[in-house]
């Protein structure tokens, strides 16, 4: 069963779903309550349910909104198309990973990691990215800028893809990113930039 979270950065929030089913009142002993139904117009009872999911992991608050400082950099810096800024790491931060068999394939080689009894998981960010630049994330408020992310070997990560499945450890774990402002165009506009990043996380 696949158990995926979604969650944001600015620069998760798990989904729980319930639902609700009014009934009339009947004689059904399990519905029925003492009350005082004795009394004009229309009554009824409400009866709850919902179904709690088992999760490999769960992601800290902190981990899940994220407010990412990138600093000020001068467009000196970035003298040439592709020239990077300074990276700044991204923390997100799993806790309480449960012993639970794994069985994750690589979307891309076809490849699966599996383990009998150790966590497993993927993880792929989200964002409008440049066009023809599935690397490369938009910014608002200038020109001639992206974000990049990597991970921590320096691989540049395709926005909207899975990463590659990785056994975590039992307990608490931290998987840390990296991203960086990188120009992408001649015409480099000075100013303040934004852009949101979501990223989900699949447990299999």
């Amino acid at each position: 069963m696949i158990n995926q979270k979604s969650f944001s950065l600015l620069f998760g929030l798990s989904l729980i779903f319930h639902s609700a089913v009014i009934y009339a009142a009947s004689n059904n002993a399990f519905y029925n309550t003492t009350g005082n139904w004795d009394v004009e117009g229309a009554n009824g009872k409400i009866f709850v349910y919902g179904s709690l999911t088992e999760s490999a992991c769960h992601l800290s608050m902190d981990s899940a909104f994220q407010s990412v400082d990138l600093g000020n950099i001068e467009t000196a810096s970035l003298k040439t198309i592709g020239a990077q800024g300074h990276k700044t790491p991204i923390n997100i931060e799993l806790l309480d990973c449960i012993e639970t068999p794994t069985v994750l394939r690589n979307n891309k080689s076809g490849n699966v990691t599996w383990s009998l009894s150790q966590p497993g998981m993927k993880i792929r960010f989200i964002t409008p990215v440049v066009p023809f630049r599935p690397n490369i994330a938009r910014v608002e408020g200038v020109n001639g800028l992206g974000l990049q992310i990597t991970n921590p070997k320096g691989k540049e990560i395709a926005f909207g893809e899975y990463s590659e499945p990785e056994l975590i450890s039992l307990g608490q774990n931290i998987l840390t990113y990296y991203v960086a402002p990188v120009r992408i165009a001649e015409k480099l506009q000075a100013g303040a930039y934004r852009s949101v990043i979501s990223f989900q996380i699949t447990y299999e």
